[in-house]
Formats: C-alpha cells, structure tokens, sequence
C-alpha cells in the first residue's frame, strides 16, 4: 500500500510516497504544516515551501489535502529540505 521514500531527483529535491494523515491549517487557504504515513510506519511533517504550487485543484490547499486524508488515497510529495525543516514544492496522486 505505501511505497518509497526519500528517493532523490536530479534536481536536488526528493519525493517521499504515502498517505496524508492530518492537515494543520491557519485559514481556509493557507495550510501551516500536514503529516504524511510512509512505508516503514514511519510518519513525516511537512511544512509549505513560498514557491510551492497553490493550485486549487492540485495545490497545497486545506481542502485538497484533507481530501486526500479522508480518502486514504496514496500521495507523491515532493520536497527540499531547508533549516531541517522539510519543505513541500508539489503533490502528485494516481
């Protein structure tokens, strides 16, 4: 059910694979930090990068993600880490 992680780019970033278990969000819009479950057991905290896709469809948008948690549905997030912090650039899902 839940597959890779941490699995380099070329571009310095790399993609962690799982399900969204919870979602912390400031507004309606604005998403402060969410979990994700990856293979292993193991859970990781995301916070939003500036410059990451606000698609209301594909974004980082509350409702997106929550979504995605309700429906348990396995999601690709790519991320940099920066200040030992890791920060998600894009959601992709089947």
């Amino acid at each position: 059910m839940l597959i890779s992680l941490g699995v380099s780019c070329d571009d310095g970033n790399s993609t962690a694979e799982g399900v969204i278990l919870e979602v912390e969000a400031s507004t309606l819009t604005e998403v402060e930090s969410f979990t994700l479950l990856v293979e292993g057991g193991e859970v990781l905290t995301f916070k939003i990068a500036p410059d990451a896709s606000q698609d209301r469809e594909e974004g980082f948008v509350p409702g997106h993600l929550r979504s995605h948690a309700l429906a348990s549905e396995r999601v690709e997030i790519v991320y940099r880490v920066e200040d030992g912090d890791r920060l998600a650039l894009s959601l992709h899902h089947d």
